[in-house]
């Protein structure tokens, strides 16, 4: 971390540690990211996986939670930041120049999982994800000094698809957080309805649903792929991997049938492998863009 003062290289290790503790599909930070860069992309993992913390698993009052969690990030913003984890994302946010708005959606994301635990159409679902997801990649792309209104469309559209696919591969398990990510006119528009997802039936109606939101996120993927000819090589090769990654539960669904019920589709560590090693072997289509 030679980027990083001596004084907060404590803090820095605190996201660092958080980082590598967590499941996900694919590493957040590989090796792709450039190493002076990397506890940046600590920092802000840190604070996106505390926000989701507090609003899937915090045993209290979930929203007094976030509105601490607000106050706390403002502070950061003030240079005023009091726990370790804040202290390091307020050196981030001075450094990259990072915008208040992506944390401040990432929070809001997390109070309408609250209040809302379903969603009636499409666009609906879209809107939630331009909170819970799209925010990311913008603040990936700050981190690299390349975030612009083009740049950022593209990088929404690959945010949305990710987070489509993680909730078609979650379906149970956000059903056990009394969530249904899969929008209600869809379900019917098959002769499907919420009640079938409720009681875990993978009827005709569900299954085709499913293959209707999963080509949706391909379609996503499509679109946001671009934006790999539009960043600087190292970058382009990181979003290649999470592009390829989110394809790879896609695929993993369509091998189940569309059957959300069958078991969480997943990717193998072997498929990662594979994936991590044709993206650093063939690098990212276009690659050579410029910040």
């Amino acid at each position: 971390m030679g980027s990083v003062p001596v004084e907060l290289r404590g803090d820095f290790e605190v996201c660092r540690r958080l980082t590598r503790s967590h499941y996900e599909n694919f590493s957040v930070v590989s090796l792709f990211v450039p190493r002076h860069l990397r506890p940046h992309f600590y920092s802000v993992y840190a604070f996106c996986r505390g926000v989701d913390d507090l609003g899937d698993e915090f045993a209290g009052d979930r929203m007094a939670a976030l509105d601490a969690y607000e106050e706390e990030l403002r502070r950061a913003f003030a240079g005023e930041a009091t726990t370790p984890a804040f202290r390091a994302l307020q050196f981030t946010i001075a450094t990259c120049n990072l915008p208040m708005e992506p944390f401040l959606r990432l929070i809001e994301a997390n109070r309408r999982d609250q209040r809302k635990h379903t969603y009636d159409t499409w666009e609906d679902l879209r809107d939630y994800c331009r909170y819970s997801a799209d925010p990311v990649g913008r603040l990936v792309l700050g981190i690299f000094g390349c975030l612009d209104d083009e740049r950022a469309r593209l990088s929404d559209a690959t945010c949305t698809a990710l987070q489509v696919a993680n909730h078609m591969q979650d379906i149970d398990r956000d059903l056990a957080l009394g969530r249904i990510y899969v929008p209600r006119a869809d379900l019917e528009q098959f002769g499907a309805t919420l009640d079938d997802i409720r009681a875990r039936r993978a009827t005709d109606g569900v299954r085709r649903c499913i293959a209707l939101e999963v080509d949706r996120a391909q379609a996503l993927f499509d679109e946001g792929r671009r934006l790999e000819s539009l960043v600087p090589p190292r970058l382009a090769r990181q979003l290649k991997l999470y592009r390829l990654g989110g394809e790879a539960i896609l695929a993993a669904i369509r091998r189940q049938g569309y059957n959300p019920f069958a078991g969480r589709p997943v990717v193998s560590g072997k498929q990662k492998l594979r994936i991590a090693l044709s993206v650093l072997a063939g690098g990212a289509k276009g690659e050579g863009g410029s910040a």
